[in-house]
């Protein structure tokens, strides 16, 4: 005894074809991701957090003559607004990147020792005093990387992307 089963396979394939594309041609599920990031990274120098949620302050103190001069009432990192507005994403073939093309902006990531480039001493006004000085410790503030709330926010898209495919809806 045997069971026959037909049916027409025009609408599975379709579907599946709606599927595949959103892993072949990521770029709009990748750029709808992208946006909520950004403003994500941007809440991190509101905040003063690192992805983790760990207050920068905490990595290490700021320089008690920093401290002294800092705008009252502005966080780390936000004194200018120039890396915080500098936070962008884009899609290049099926990777999203977000970030700032500021020159500073990997010293503020990762930390760095700033060294002078010509001349032997580094020269800076800071609390009211000249400093001559051979090196500054720049340490890591990290803004940039996924929190849990990031995490989830791409799997709420990449879920709705499958299931507007699915649906046959035709958005991506």
């Amino acid at each position: 005894m045997s069971v026959a089963v037909s049916m027409d396979w025009d609408d599975l394939h379709a579907t599946l074809g709606r599927i595949a594309a959103v892993g072949l041609h990521p770029e709009g599920v990748l750029a709808a991701i992208g946006l909520p990031l950004e403003d994500s990274t941007r809440q991190r120098f509101d905040s003063g957090r690192d992805p983790d949620g760990v207050d920068w302050q905490s990595y290490a103190p700021l320089n008690p003559l920093y401290a002294a001069v800092e705008k009252q009432g502005v966080g780390i990192l936000v004194e200018s607004g120039k890396l915080r507005g500098s936070i962008r994403s884009v899609v290049v073939g099926s990777e999203l990147l977000v970030g700032s093309d500021e020159v500073y902006a990997p010293v503020h990531q990762f930390g760095a020792v700033i060294q002078p480039r010509n001349g032997r001493y580094l020269s800076f006004m800071m609390g009211g005093h000249l400093w001559h000085v051979d090196s500054v410790l720049i340490e890591a503030r990290p803004y940039l990387g996924l929190s849990e709330e990031d995490r989830v926010r791409i799997i709420e898209e990449l879920e709705a992307a499958l299931l507007r495919a699915i649906g046959g809806d035709g958005g991506v």
